[in-house]
């Protein structure tokens, strides 16, 4: 773990499934998901429930309503920002050696400032091209799907993630779209099932700790980003097995 730490970046010495079947691996990500499911919970809620209700209770003192713009626009960075610390956190709860909420915790606080300085470039760049056309938007968005993954994953082996992303990303998009997009129309479903419910928008408390429980569905896709880097990245043993042969 320590190690970890002071090298600034995850070895994964154990090889993975290989990426080439969208369709296993949508099956491996709701199976892990459910596998490890009690950490990634643990892990989104200490930090998007108190996130949350601190939005609701800000809302409250401003008189700002759960449904309009500046409500949402407010949710909308407050969530970068926990999701910056939770992904992270999530990815080391997936592959890093040491198990446990603490040390995974200690981790996505580690990598927070690189994940939210890339989260927000990738956003602008999606959001700009969505405004454009909705299919540049897209792609642009499954281009960069993998740069909270590296810097989670290679932290200071990365100076570029979102070039890194674009590597990885290049040739496989399509492949990647048919994993992704099962995954947002889970997503959509279980945000109309939860905000859908009587009384939440009209109690801050329950529609924070709703979005909270959605956040928790979001990790979903953290799980397959993962699972699909795993299956196109060489473990570092085989990488040196391969150098020294």
């Amino acid at each position: 773990m320590e190690r970890e730490f002071r090298q600034g970046h995850i070895e994964i010495d154990t090889a993975s499934e290989p990426f080439d079947s969208p369709a296993r691996l949508v099956v491996r990500t709701l199976r892990t998901f459910l596998q490890r499911f009690g950490i990634i919970s643990t892990l989104t809620l200490a930090i998007f429930v108190p996130g949350s209700l601190a939005l609701q209770f800000v809302c409250e003192m401003l008189d700002v309503p759960v449904q309009g713009i500046p409500f949402y626009l407010m949710m909308m960075v407050l969530d970068m920002v926990m999701a910056a610390l939770v992904t992270p956190a999530v990815v080391y709860a997936l592959v890093g050696s040491s198990p446990g909420f603490g040390v995974a915790l200690r981790w996505g606080r580690r990598q927070f400032g690189k994940t939210l300085w890339n989260s927000v470039k990738v956003e602008v760049i999606v959001t700009l091209r969505l405004l454009l056309l909705v299919i540049p938007g897209v792609m642009a968005m499954i281009r960069f799907i993998f740069t909270d993954i590296v810097v989670a994953i290679e932290g200071d082996l990365a100076p570029d993630p979102m070039a890194r992303s674009t590597e990885l990303s290049r040739g496989r998009r399509w492949r990647m779209f048919a994993v992704l997009a099962p995954i947002a129309i889970v997503n959509m479903a279980a945000e109309f099932l939860i905000l859908d419910r009587p009384g939440i928008v009209e109690s801050r408390v329950l529609f924070a700790l709703a979005d909270s429980v959605l956040n928790i569905f979001g990790q979903l896709t953290t799980v397959a980003v993962v699972l699909m880097y795993l299956g196109l990245v060489p473990p570092k043993r085989a990488a040196k097995a391969k150098r020294a042969a």
